[in-house]
């Protein structure tokens, strides 16, 4: 059986994160098809956005054993620094579909 393309795993890892979120109670924008598309942030889009209340919650998955884009991470942990109610979570996606979490930044 062929693997899947990387581009249809983070699709399928992006959406998992996005449903977990919104059962948590997050109003949810995704940067795939069928959600709305999240805001840019520092020149960047996310991933993912959650917004419950003053709670902020910024998301990015990863392909595990990919390069993690350094750039793009530290430009979210920016935001993150400079707004006490956001948090940035990196994702690792296993090539066979499981999403955890690799990393939290306040």
């Amino acid at each position: 059986m062929e693997s899947e393309a990387p581009e249809i795993l983070r699709f399928k890892g992006i959406n998992q994160k996005a449903k977990d979120w919104e059962n948590e109670g997050f109003k949810v924008k995704a940067n795939i098809g069928g959600w709305d598309r999240p805001s840019r942030i520092e020149g960047l889009i996310p991933d993912l956005r959650g917004d419950r209340g003053d709670n902020i919650r910024i998301g990015c998955v990863e392909i595990e054993g990919d390069t993690v884009d350094t750039t793009r991470w530290d430009k979210l942990t920016e935001y993150s620094a400079k707004n006490k109610n956001a948090s940035i979570r990196l994702y690792s996606l296993s090539r066979d579909g499981i999403c955890s979490l690799k990393q939290i930044k306040p």
